[in-house]
């Protein structure tokens, strides 16, 4: 016969069985397997054998059926007993499973594997004593085993047994010393029994011996320190662990918790909007913004994110409880309001405020816009020592390690002038303004969701904000380093000083025009920042910062040219230097570039408002 055919149904004998199951004709093979006149060893194995092919196409309750019946059949063979105790327990049937491995326990009672697979099924099933008596009989059995003794453990804390328990991690600990993810298990096992310093000492140990090191040792190691009181210590260790993997959104909000427990409020705020950017839809994280903003008196913004969590988990019973509880912490903030329903009095209608002229809601919104670039810079220097001197280190170091290096390479003799220093400043300035506005304004919505709740505060004035801020700091770090220049005895001035203002203006302006359409971008497109980020890093490269476009062959230098960054460069280093003249410059398209970035930018962000202004 042909093992290719289909096979209707009963048409198959035992000789066909092993033709028909392979070819796929499962069905054929299940109709079989369902008659009823057989009780041999033989109808058993045929039984697993559907059962097998039943669950990997997913029909598990005919693969129930099928094991049922090899169960059945013979409850003795170890073979079938194993493959029924895979299939119950795969099944999610762990009743079922846990009795198959017990009767192979029963065939097999040295088998050390199988009383930690009896426990598993038995633990799923609820039966926690059974589960346990097992788990310690794998331990029993095979000590050095870390896995066991955690299981074990595990099962004795969910009892209540927390001192048998603290022993298990421990042997598990010290079973396997060299194996990291052991260790931080153990870790956690024994916080979870009261046993944080003896937890801490032991990540303490396990950080030593790993020095490449491994951002969870750290980050379990400052939730001991934190339980234990250390707050610095913690604090130390979870920015520890956030150097080794900055990406993790919850590692930001352990750092906001520790740090409001140390009671830097702003810089816990920081955190958790650090976190908010990688991970916006956390409950965890708006419980603690909502916890954060009460302590801090901010009740309207805690009721904002409130509004937000309850719109993304409306049937989650801790969400209504974190929302009923700030409200009535907003009822206790009202002292002596109360509405009078009807008092048997009269009164003439109140007349309406008539609406604010334009001139009235422009002085609004510059107080707003004010409002928000304090709070910004607040978030963003306020946890630093320097403050705003990382933003002036940034760029003279940067200078700096340019200006050495070319200079070795190019024999002293920057392309343009006579100093590095002056030459590198030309090319990072604009580069700055341009990628910090930008990159800057991405977040202002999506880190901000709060704050747009509050009617005064619109996605214009927070996205506007961000790119003032921006703009405003390299302005400031602009003007230093040219006085540092001068202090130093270079000649530092520009020969054209317009030219280089209006250049760098219309950077600015292009800047802030690809940040308005990146903010938008961000909140449809949340991995966005990501590759604007791969964008900005390209352009560090072809937009002319530590060499001109005249060095270039001429092929390249046309294809470079349409990069507005180049050109902003460019027009500036012009400004600077009185005998750089380009022909290939043009000033008008970078101007048209910036006034339709920025018009583009703005006028999505108004056409988009109302839905960029809802809760995420």
């Amino acid at each position: 016969m042909s093992i290719d055919r289909d096979f209707p149904p009963l048409a198959i004998d035992p000789e066909d069985f092993a033709a028909a199951i392979n070819a796929g004709a499962v069905d054929a093979c299940l109709l079989y397997a369902r008659q009823s006149d057989r009780d041999c060893q033989a109808d058993a194995e045929l039984n697993c054998r559907v059962a097998e092919r039943l669950f990997h196409r997913g029909r598990h309750n005919e693969a129930l059926e099928c094991g049922r019946r090899a169960l059945g059949l013979t409850v003795s063979d170890p073979k079938t007993l194993n493959f029924c105790a895979w299939l119950f327990s795969n099944s999610g049937c762990h009743q079922e499973a846990a009795s198959a491995y017990l009767c192979l326990l029963d065939l097999y009672p040295d088998w050390t594997e199988g009383y930690r697979h009896a426990s598993g099924s038995l633990m799923a099933a609820g039966a926690i004593s059974e589960a346990i008596d097992c788990a310690l009989e794998a331990c029993a059995r095979d000590p050095q085993n870390s896995e066991y003794a955690l299981h074990a453990g595990s099962l004795l804390l969910s009892i209540g047994r927390r001192e048998e328990a603290a022993v298990l991690a421990e042997e598990a600990a010290i079973a396997a010393p060299h194996q990291i993810d052991t260790t931080i298990s153990a870790a956690e096992l024994l916080i979870r029994c009261d046993r944080a310093e003896l937890a801490a000492d032991k990540l303490r140990v396990a950080a030593a011996a790993h020095l490449t090191g491994d951002p969870a040792v750290f980050r379990v190691l400052s939730g001991a320190e934190m339980l234990l009181g250390r707050f610095d210590e913690a604090l130390a260790a979870i920015e520890t662990a956030l150097a080794l993997a900055p990406g993790r959104a919850e590692y930001f909000l352990h750092r906001g918790h520790v740090l409001a427990r140390l009671g830097e409020l702003l810089a816990a705020e920081a955190a958790f909007e650090d976190a908010a950017a990688l991970d916006p839809a956390n409950p965890e994280l708006k419980r603690a913004q909502i916890d954060l903003y009460l302590k801090q008196g901010r009740v309207t913004e805690a009721t904002a994110t409130g509004g937000e969590l309850l719109a993304a988990r409306p049937h989650d019973p801790a969400a209504a409880q974190t929302v009923m509880h700030v409200l009535g912490e907003r009822l206790q903030s009202i002292e002596g309001d109360y509405v009078v329903l009807h008092d048997g009095v009269e009164r003439a209608p109140r007349p309406s405020r008539p609406r604010p002229g334009f001139f009235e809601r422009l002085l609004t919104q510059r107080r707003v816009i004010r409002a928000l670039i304090i709070r910004e810079t607040r978030t963003r220097f306020g946890d630093s020592k320097l403050g705003y001197g990382w933003a002036l280190l940034e760029p003279i170091m940067h200078i700096a390690l340019l200006s050495v290096a070319f200079s070795v390479l190019m024999n002293g003799q920057p392309p343009i002038g006579s100093h590095f220093f002056l030459f590198y400043y030309t090319g990072l300035v604009p580069y700055h303004v341009f990628v910090h506005a930008s990159s800057g304004m991405t977040h202002a919505i999506t880190s901000n969701g709060a704050l747009l709740q509050l009617p005064l505060v619109t996605t214009f004035d927070v996205i506007a904000a961000r790119g003032l801020l921006e703009i405003t700091t390299d302005i400031i770090v602009a003007v230093t380093m040219l006085v540092l220049f001068a202090a130093a005895g270079l000649a530092a001035a520009p020969d054209d000083l317009w030219t280089a203002i209006i250049a760098l203006t219309m950077t600015a302006l292009l800047g802030c025009g690809v940040g308005y359409l990146n903010a938008v971008l961000a909140v449809f497109w949340r991995s966005w920042d990501k590759i604007y980020a791969q964008v900005t890093r390209a352009l560090y490269f072809i937009s002319g910062i530590f060499y001109v476009p005249g060095m270039m062959p001429d092929w390249a230098r046309e294809a470079l040219l349409w990069n507005p960054l180049l050109q902003a460069i460019d027009w500036f280093r012009s400004g600077f230097f009185g005998v750089y003249r380009p022909h290939w410059l043009d000033p008008s398209y970078l101007t048209i570039l910036a006034i339709v970035a920025l018009l583009g930018g703005m006028g999505l962000e108004r056409a988009l408002r109302r839905k960029l202004s809802e809760p995420a």
